[in-house]
């Protein structure tokens, strides 16, 4: 049998060639030199057009070579039958709470005010409140958005952290289900996007959920393009409900030039930067679900597609 590699190009032949001596004695094919469809029985994707695993009669296990499925989820011939697993580690998650962590400060102590006034050669003081003072919530609480939850708290804000059903973190509020959904918006000024794109999530970063906010909040989405309604978020900013974003995925990526969200002010763009798993991370990861497999021991990481994560 053979294990089909269509890998994301963050580190070139890198992975690859990582892959390669992790799991010697392995047929490893790069796609799109695929050679008998009928030999593959495990795939490693990065993103693929729907339908394309059909190919496989006798496929047995995918794997992600990323934190997302929602790629997978939108192919309706996906095969449900087989396992599919992700690449979500320690290393991956830290990177993604210093993402985080860099633009809730960011906003906190209005970075963006002093560029500008540094643009115009104005000295134009500002008082700051502290970290306390300041209320952050978290939407999705797994092993990224729990990290990065526990790092707020640590930097001193009053963290709060909504979940679909009830999760406890120490020193985060915890809220949980649509029936607390408004509870946790209503004294969230910075509100932070780590949710799993679900039938469910998908568009909740919306016109409602902007407007149950205090006004002149700020949205940190680091989850995926699905959740954003983009018009509602443009209304929100012009309108002064929000008062500035960072948005780090998009329905459409790359970002066209002729987006509007590239002029948006008060809104800052990010090319899905928030996290990326190591070289490292990502090939022992990956190998060491092959590995599993081919044992017949339990996987890491593994999806539950009826959830969608």
């Amino acid at each position: 049998m053979a294990i089909l590699c269509r890998l994301h190009d963050a580190y070139g032949d890198r992975l690859i060639e990582g892959l390669r001596a992790a799991l010697p004695g392995e047929d490893l094919r790069l796609w799109p030199e695929i050679g008998d469809p009928a030999e593959i029985d495990i795939c490693l994707v990065f993103r693929m057009p729907p339908g394309f695993l059909a190919q496989f009669p006798n496929l047995k296990l995918v794997s992600s070579t990323g934190a997302g499925i929602d790629h997978f989820m939108l192919d309706p011939d996906l095969p449900r039958h087989i396992p599919f697993v992700r690449v979500v580690d320690e290393d991956f998650a830290s990177r993604m709470a210093d993402y985080v962590c860099c633009w809730t400060l960011f906003h906190h102590r209005e970075v963006a005010h002093f560029l500008a006034a540094q643009q115009r050669h104005e000295w134009s003081y500002r008082t700051m409140r502290a970290a306390r003072e300041v209320v952050v919530g978290v939407m999705g609480l797994g092993q990224m958005g729990g990290l990065a939850a526990r790092r707020l708290a640590g930097l001193g804000y009053t963290v709060r952290g909504w979940s679909r059903t009830p999760r406890a973190i120490e020193g985060v509020q915890g809220f949980a289900g649509p029936e607390e959904f408004g509870d946790f918006l209503s004294g969230t000024e910075i509100l932070v996007n780590l949710l799993a794109l679900t039938g469910e999530t998908r568009g909740i970063l919306c016109r409602d959920t902007f407007a149950r906010m205090p006004r002149g909040g700020v949205v940190i989405s680091a989850g995926r393009g699905g959740h954003l309604v983009e018009q509602d978020l443009i209304d929100a900013l012009a309108g002064g409900q929000l008062r500035a974003a960072t948005i780090d995925a998009f329905s459409q990526e790359p970002l066209p030039p002729e987006h509007p969200f590239w002029t948006t002010p008060g809104l800052f763009v990010t090319p899905h930067a928030s996290s990326t798993a190591s070289l490292e991370s990502t090939v022992n990861t990956l190998a060491g679900n092959v590995l599993r497999f081919r044992r017949g021991e339990p996987l890491l990481n593994r999806v539950d597609l009826s959830r969608g994560y």
